[in-house]
Order: C-alpha cells, then structure tokens, then sequence
C-alpha cells in the first residue's frame, strides 16, 4: 500500500499539468478567440471589405456631386434641374414630367 501511495504522491503533478494542458488545448481551439473561430473571422472579414468597397463607390459618387454644387464648377444643367424640381417651377410653354428615381 506504501508503493501505491508513493506512485500517487509522485504523479498527482503530472495529472495536474496534463489536465491543465487539456484545459488550455481545449479553448485555444474552442474559445472566443480559438483556432475555430478564426475561420469566421475570415469570413467575416471578407464580407465587410466588400462593404467598404460598395460605400467608396458611394463616397465616389457624392464626392463628384458635391463638386459640382461648388461656385468654381457649377453644373448648370444640374442647378436648373434642382430648381425645377425643389422649387417646382417651369416656363409656361413647357411640360414637365417628373419619373420616380430609385437610389
């Protein structure tokens, strides 16, 4: 009984530190941040880049509208359209119809 008391003495450590390896293996695979949960990253990361490429083509398009409402590039073709469709206004031998602009 003394020699299976001694084993036990002697290898509680190593059952120990090989449970605790368990326990660290097990979430860095497995964790929030674990090797799994990488592959989503990827995903997801992959999925906002095409995010930020779809809003600079806006940021594109809004920046080249903004241009053209400052003094020095005034589209006048844009100015008279804008008039005519905030202001409602027309010259009276002319028609006006106004079609539905999706964005």
């Amino acid at each position: 009984m003394s020699q299976t008391r001694k084993k036990i003495r002697f290898s509680w450590p190593l059952i120990v530190l090989a449970v605790f390896y368990l326990y660290l293996s097990f979430h860095a695979l497995s964790g929030n941040q674990g090797l799994l949960s990488w592959a989503n990253y990827s995903d997801g990361i992959s999925s906002l880049r095409e995010e930020i490429d779809k809003l600079q083509g806006e940021q594109v398009i809004l920046e080249l509208h903004a241009d053209q409402l400052r003094a020095r590039h005034l589209d006048l073709d844009r100015l008279d359209e804008a008039a005519r469709q905030n202001l409602n206004v027309s010259h009276t031998n002319e028609f006006v119809i106004w079609l539905d602009e999706s964005p």
